[in-house]
């Protein structure tokens, strides 16, 4: 029982990495008047964010594997992810902008990558459940995101005060992690001999997180913009977003039990069909904005924490290795999610289904690939 605390710790502390993380897509319109750019200029700040992204993850990923006690980086980091985002507000240009979001992604990403790394280490070989239920809260902090915006641009009439609650809320956490001592890597043979080591498997695994990641940050970051641009109110286009993380999060809600009976390889053949769905929905039928973010969300739901445990299962993750998935993770929320914006500017809002469905394709491919590279590792149950 001695893990619950600890346990309970990451997982809240994960609802507001999921509020960082989240809040950039429904707020890109609020940021863009804020400093007086177009859409094409904007999304440099989805670069600017990933660039600190694959640097935290590549630094924090040695770091956690190195020290002794974790939460000092951790608590560290959280302190640094909330002065960023209680002073993006006050971002008088894009350069200053584009400068807040890269360190914000630096610290997201080094208390993403310790959360994960803690609940494998703390629960061992029970940790499946405990990682889906890490980024539950992940996927929980995401979908209140936008509406703290809007209850922020309630009381302060901007987003602005949006940005300085999850600032708030953030600060809690490193007064918990300085009470509680930190998980420590036990280290088994699998784990140390190099001969476990299936590189081109964990390249292709790698792609497969870039290319997911890919997916849900350019739902996530554009939905709301493509919206508007289709007309729907500034509001009503940002409550997508959290309809979006509603169903992505009952999605990994229904994932925990359900994986006692379903296999890890079935549900995401599962989730990717669902995602291709969704695109098709958004492509050639007039179902409301509304019900395509709630496909894709259910789509895109558990695909990162079960690939995250598939992998885990047929190759042991340290510190180090889970630094560079996490690094490719923010290549992911960097390139496509960045290209985006200057594609809706040049070819129109119709571009948008499109890039989506080429990532649902891309994706697929890649995963069964992995798959197939898979078969000279035990597969999991």
């Amino acid at each position: 029982m001695r893990e619950v605390p600890r346990t309970a710790t990451y997982c809240f502390m994960f609802i507001a990495v999921g509020l960082i993380s989240g809040v950039l897509g429904p707020s890109l319109i609020y940021l863009s008047n804020l400093v007086s750019a177009s859409v094409t200029e904007i999304s440099v700040v989805f670069i600017a964010r990933s660039v600190g992204n694959m640097l935290g993850a590549v630094i924090a990923g040695r770091v956690y594997d190195k020290t002794k006690e974790a939460h000092h980086y951790l608590i560290a980091m959280l302190l640094l992810s909330s002065l960023c985002v209680a002073i993006a507000p006050f971002s008088s240009t894009l350069m200053v902008l584009m400068a807040v979001f890269a360190v914000m992604g630096f610290a997201e990403v080094s208390v993403n990558t310790g959360g994960n790394l803690m609940i494998l280490w703390l629960h061992k070989d029970k940790a499946g459940s405990a990682v889906s239920l890490l980024h539950l809260c992940y996927s929980l902090g995401n979908m209140i995101s936008p509406l703290v915006l809007i209850f922020g641009g309630w009381l302060g009439e901007s987003y602005g005060v949006g940005y300085w609650i999850i600032a708030l809320y953030t600060l809690i956490f490193p007064f918990f992690l300085w009470r509680q001592p930190s998980p420590k890597l036990t280290t088994t043979t699998k784990q140390d001999v190099p001969k476990s080591f299936n590189k081109p498997f964990f390249l292709c695994f790698v792609l497969t997180i870039f290319l997911y990641v890919s997916m849900e940050i350019t739902i996530a970051g554009w939905i709301s913009t493509y919206a508007v641009i289709q007309g729907t109110d500034q509001t009503q286009a940002a409550m997508l977003v959290t309809w979006f993380f509603v169903s992505l999060s009952i999605g990994r809600f229904i994932s925990v039990p359900a994986l006692r009976w379903v296999s890890l390889v079935h549900a995401i053949f599962a989730l990717l069909l669902l995602s291709l769905l969704g695109v098709l929905t958004l492509l050639f039928s007039s179902l409301s904005m509304i019900g395509v973010a709630l496909i894709l969300g259910l789509g895109c739901s558990a695909f990162f924490p079960i690939l995250f445990s598939f992998a885990n299962n047929v190759m042991p993750l340290t510190g180090k290795l889970t630094g560079y998935v996490f690094m490719g993770c923010g290549l992911g929320a960097m390139i496509v999610p960045a290209i985006t914006g200057p594609l809706i500017d040049l070819v129109g809002a119709a571009v948008y289904p499109i890039i989506l469905l080429g990532m649902v394709i891309l994706l697929s491919g890649s995963w069964i690939n992995l798959l197939r590279l898979s078969k000279k590792e035990a597969l999991p149950e």
